[in-house]
C-alpha cells in the first residue's frame, strides 16, 4: 500500500536543513498570499474567520478579518517551525526556551508520589513543551492520535520521544497503558481542546458555547488523584519560547464530572487569551453542539455576518430533539 504524505515528510526534511530564519520566512509569506484567497475555497481561512466571530462577538467585521488572517498566518508560522523542533537535535530547541513560568511548583510535584496530569491545546508552538517534559519528567506518556500508513508517523513520533517521553495512541490499547502507566506513578499528557471520537462525551462551555470534551479526563482525575498541570508556550517573532506551567486548583479533584471539565476549558481559554492569535483556529471546534449539528461552518453563515448581522442572532443553538413520551 502507497504511503501517504511523502511529500510531506520530504518537504519537513528540506525545511529541517535550512536555518530556522529562512523556514519561518516561506511559511509566513506563502499563509500572507494564502490568506487573500477567496474564503469559499481558503477552507481553514474561513473556518478562523467564524471561530474569531464566536468567541469574540464583540469584533465587527473588519476587525474580525484582520484577527483571522493573523491567526492564519501564525499557524503557519508554527507548523513550519515543526521541521526544526522533530528534525533538528532537541537541545537547539530547548536552547530557545527563555523562560519556563510555574517551573518550582512542577519540578516539587515531579518528586512527589502522585502522578502529574498535563492538560494541553493547540496554542502556539505546542509541541515545544513535550521536549520539556522529557527533560525533567522521563518516561511521560503522551497520548496522540496516529495516522495510519503515513510517512510522516515515524518522523513526528521520534521527535516528539527524543528527550525520553513515550508516545502512546488514543485507543483502547492506548488508553489502557496510560492507565497502568499511572498506577505506577508516571506522568501522562494530552492536548484535550479538540472534539474527542466517539457519541458518549459530555458537553462543557468553551467560550460560551458548548462542546464535547473528553470525559477520560475526568475519569483519570477522579481515580489517581494526581497533580493538574495545564502546560502551554507562547513564541515570540525571533522564535524564543515561554513556557508556562499553571497548576490548576486543587479542589479540581473533587468536583462533579462537569464541573471538572468546565475548570479545564477555562483554564483553556484563560490560556488563549494570553496571545489569541496563536491559537488553532482554523478546527472547526463548534460544529456540533449538545443539541446536535449546528450548522455554523456554512458559506451563507459568512454572507449573514458580513452583511451586518450580529454573531447573536446567527449562531444560534439548535433547538432540543424532542422524544416521544
Amino acid at each position: 500500500m502507497k504511503k501517504m504524505h511523502v511529500w510531506e515528510a520530504r518537504l519537513l526534511r528540506v525545511f529541517s536543513w535550512l536555518p530556522l530564519s529562512w523556514v519561518v520566512a516561506l511559511g509566513s509569506l506563502l499563509a500572507k498570499i494564502f490568506v487573500f484567497f477567496p474564503l469559499s475555497i481558503a477552507t481553514p481561512h474561513r473556518s478562523a474567520l467564524i471561530n474569531t466571530l464566536i468567541c469574540f462577538p464583540e469584533k465587527d467585521w473588519a476587525a474580525a478579518r484582520r484577527f483571522a488572517r493573523k491567526s492564519v498566518i501564525e499557524t503557519a508560522r508554527t507548523l513550519a517551525g515543526y521541521s526544526h523542533v522533530w528534525l533538528r537535535p532537541p537541545e537547539q530547541t530547548l536552547t530557545r526556551i527563555t523562560s519556563v513560568h510555574g517551573l518550582d511548583g512542577w519540578l516539587e510535584a515531579i518528586r512527589s508520589e502522585r502522578p502529574i496530569l498535563y492538560l494541553s491545546l493547540h496554542q502556539s508552538s505546542w509541541e515545544v513543551p513535550v521536549l520539556l517534559v522529557g527533560k525533567h519528567d522521563p518516561g511521560a506518556l503522551i497520548m496522540y492520535q496516529p495516522v495510519e500508513n503515513s510517512a510522516l508517523e515515524d518522523l513526528v513520533k521520534s521527535g516528539r520521544e527524543a528527550t525520553s517521553c513515550v508516545l502512546i495512541p488514543t485507543n483502547g490499547e492506548g488508553v489502557r497503558a496510560a492507565l497502568a502507566g499511572l498506577a505506577q506513578g508516571k506522568s501522562m499528557a494530552l492536548l484535550a481542546d479538540h472534539e474527542p471520537g466517539g457519541r458518549a462525551n459530555p458537553f462543557v462551555p468553551f467560550f460560551g458555547h458548548d462542546v464535547m470534551v473528553p470525559a477520560f479526563v475526568d475519569k483519570v482525575i477522579k481515580r489517581f488523584q494526581p497533580h493538574v498541570f495545564f502546560i502551554s508556550a507562547q513564541r515570540s517573532a525571533d522564535y524564543r519560547y515561554q513556557i508556562w506551567l499553571d497548576q490548576a486548583d486543587p479542589a479540581m479533584l473533587g468536583m462533579t464530572e462537569h464541573d471538572t471539565l468546565r475548570a479545564m476549558t477555562a483554564g483553556f481559554e484563560n490560556i488563549i487569551r494570553r496571545n489569541p492569535t496563536q491559537y488553532q483556529w482554523t478546527y472547526k471546534r463548534f460544529r456540533r453542539g449538545a443539541h446536535g449539528a449546528r450548522g455554523w461552518y456554512k458559506a451563507d453563515v459568512l454572507k449573514r455576518l458580513q452583511a451586518g448581522e450580529s454573531p447573536a442572532s446567527v449562531f444560534v443553538e439548535p433547538e432540543p430533539t424532542k422524544t416521544g413520551s
